[in-house]
């Protein structure tokens, strides 16, 4: 059947293109940004959709122990990309705008350092994305 050959052809090209963007967004950039914040929202929203369409259409009838353990990836990852894209690093370039010159506060102030700990916590959520997408990709 061409058709579903195509239609599966397209849900796995999309898929490995939103994993890809998670994955190697958050390997080159290694600490989130505006720009890849932005992506990663969109990527997972495509990594979701096709991840269920995939399911629905292709592996409704075997779901096992290597299908199961994809999705915990996947939840993991999804849970990290939320982490770190939509809540610490957009809190953090949020803190840092409005506090007045930031830049100039001593290191050891009290609004560097929570600063420093939100930056480190979504690096951190980063490398969870990066070896739970390589977990998900080996199972797909």
């Amino acid at each position: 059947m061409p058709v579903e050959t195509l239609y599966f052809d397209v849900l796995q090209f999309l898929y490995h293109l939103a994993l890809a963007v998670l994955v190697g967004g958050a390997i080159v950039l290694a600490a989130p940004s505006r720009r890849y914040d932005q992506l990663a929202g969109l990527a997972l929203l495509l990594l979701v959709a096709t991840s269920v369409l995939k399911l629905i259409a292709f592996e409704d009838t075997d779901i096992g122990p290597r299908l199961v353990a994809r999705w915990l990836a996947l939840a993991v990852l999804a849970a990290a990309t939320l982490y770190a894209s939509a809540w610490a690093s957009s809190v953090a370039r949020a803190f840092r705008a409005q506090t007045r010159d930031f830049d100039d506060l001593p290191a050891n102030s009290a609004a560097r350092r929570e600063y420093a700990q939100l930056a480190t916590s979504a690096a951190r959520a980063l490398r969870v994305v990066i070896v739970s997408g390589l977990v998900a990709l080996f199972l797909s």
